[in-house]
């Protein structure tokens, strides 16, 4: 388990409760912001103030900014919007063209580089009032504002399960715009985006809603499975695809506990990748949280294919395994899959994530990773891939990592600049490690890294050309609002 001590919102939004507590101090200072129409901020406001959350609103904003990592909320944003339905969502960012005002769209706030929130001179169009989902035979039809567990709670009482994140409370948005992995994705069809029947988006001037499809705007639609989240308008709801949920879904645990046994294991799965059943997912993780070296691989499978899947975990030889866990919800395995390392995706607290997809195991990055010195709050994470991911070429959507085997990445969290340093030195030690060993493809788009150079190629590699002309089309870079640093198209790179 983590040593950490928890965060509260006091902690990671001191500016919030600097505010004057009585209501007359609040109502006076609320009228003075009011008056001054100096600032672009302050005009968009006036005009979008049914429907905002400002810092004099102290409980209801604190809430509105909340993101999963506040190492990017040093400065929060001079409002947050709340629209209640498309045509709210038009208007903002019409507001926000016509006063020039910097905005950014959140939809679970699950950004790790920060990206779902901005800076006092901008605001943010929070989408969390659009979240239906409709069941329509074997579709599932989200607005971007919604949850996976919000989908996975639907989807149960028709027998069906979508193919998306392992986190509940991870939101639909930048998870499907990023391609979108999952424990289901390698017997399923691929990725949460494979999945995509249509987009609806809301262009970047807020002048049009649009539906992206095979048959309309087919290169927005191609764009939009795995370019990314706030480069091209903003995501109102996707058309989804859905899957017969099994009668059971099982989570067996296996656990080495020396640098030998870690590395012998990591070497069978590298030699055995291509030959896994593609029933068995099989994440992997090595960490800092006990006192042995140690390695655990977490194996999701159907009752339907029980037998094929015990005969590979069986050759895994593991020193220690768990019982079997069976699970006739996804909803209820996701959320405790969630917090399997002792960490969950609900809670406020600092990290770093850095990581990049890998084609293989080679027996060199076995050694390493067997032996490797992890500091205190750092996880090795390895997600399973490959499967029906592998059926489509690198060119059939914007991911275009096709051919990974795994997904990699260093999640390490912090509270002080002495931790913070020690963490993001140990993840950029591990990945270029990981990218000398020649098994690296690229990083994943839904893993931004601000501090990842040459991000252009390590996100969208032979595909960022055509996405930049597609941008171009729908929200170019010199026009409108909707903009951030690491979007398609700009040149901005970190400092080596």
């Amino acid at each position: 388990m983590f040593l950490l001590k928890k965060l509260n919102l006091r902690q990671c939004f001191n500016k919030v409760y600097v505010m004057p507590t009585s209501s007359s101090s609040s109502s006076l200072l609320w009228k003075r912001n009011m008056s001054d129409k100096t600032r672009p901020v302050d005009r968009a406001l006036q005009e979008l103030k049914d429907i905002a959350v400002t810092p004099y609103q102290r409980e209801a904003y604190c809430k509105a900014i909340r993101i999963y990592n506040p190492a990017y909320s040093t400065d929060n944003p001079g409002f947050v919007a709340l629209p209640n339905n498309v045509e709210d969502v038009q208007r903002c960012l019409r507001v926000a063209n016509k006063t020039k005002t910097d905005v950014v769209v959140k939809s679970g706030g699950h950004s790790f580089a920060g990206y779902s929130t901005i800076g006092k001179e901008g605001f943010v169009i929070s989408l969390k009032n659009l979240n239906s989902v409709v069941v329509k035979d074997d579709v599932v039809i989200a607005q971007a504002g919604a949850n996976w567990g919000d989908v996975y709670g639907a989807l149960e009482t028709y027998s069906y399960v979508a193919v998306g994140g392992c986190v509940p409370v991870v939101g639909i948005g930048g998870y499907i715009l990023g391609g979108g992995y999952s424990m289901l994705s390698r017997a399923n069809g691929g990725l949460g985006c494979d999945k995509a029947v249509s987009f609806t988006m809301i262009t970047a001037d807020g002048g049009q809603v649009v539906t992206a499809s095979s048959t309309c705007n087919n290169d927005l639609f191609w764009a939009m499975k795995g370019g990314g989240g706030g480069n091209f308008g903003i995501l109102v709801d996707v058309t989804l695809k859905v899957v017969p949920s099994p009668k059971e879904f099982i989570w067996k645990r296996l656990f080495y506990n020396d640098s030998e046994s870690i590395e012998r294991a990591l070497n069978h799965i590298g030699e055995n990748l291509k030959i896994f059943p593609k029933e068995l997912n099989l994440d992997m993780a090595t960490h800092s949280f006990s006192k042995t070296r140690n390695l655990t691989l977490d194996a999701v499978y159907s009752d339907q294919h029980e037998e094929i899947v015990e005969a590979t975990l069986k050759a895994l030889q593991a020193q220690e395994s768990s019982t079997p866990k069976s699970y006739t919800s996804f909803l209820d395995l996701t959320k405790d899959y969630s917090k399997r390392h002792g960490f969950v995706h609900y809670e406020v607290e600092p990290i770093y994530v850095k990581g990049a997809m890998l084609n293989g195991i080679s027996t060199s990055l076995s050694k390493y990773f067997a032996n490797v010195d992890i500091p205190a709050e750092c996880l090795l994470e390895f997600v399973h891939m490959g499967g029906d991911i592998k059926q489509f070429a690198p060119t059939k959507t914007a991911f275009p990592y096709r051919s990974a085997e795994y997904s990699f990445y260093t999640y390490g969290r912090f509270l002080d600049d002495e931790h913070k340093k020690e963490v993001i030195d140990f993840a950029t030690r591990t990945y270029e490690t990981v990218k000398k060993s020649n098994c690296a493809l690229g990083s994943y788009v839904n893993y931004m890294d601000r501090d990842l150079y040459n991000w252009q190629h390590e996100f969208y590699g032979v595909n960022y050309n055509r996405l930049c002309e597609i941008k171009k089309k729908w929200n170019p870079l010199d026009k409108g609002s909707l903009h951030f640093q690491q979007e398609i198209g700009s040149s901005w790179q970190p400092n080596k």
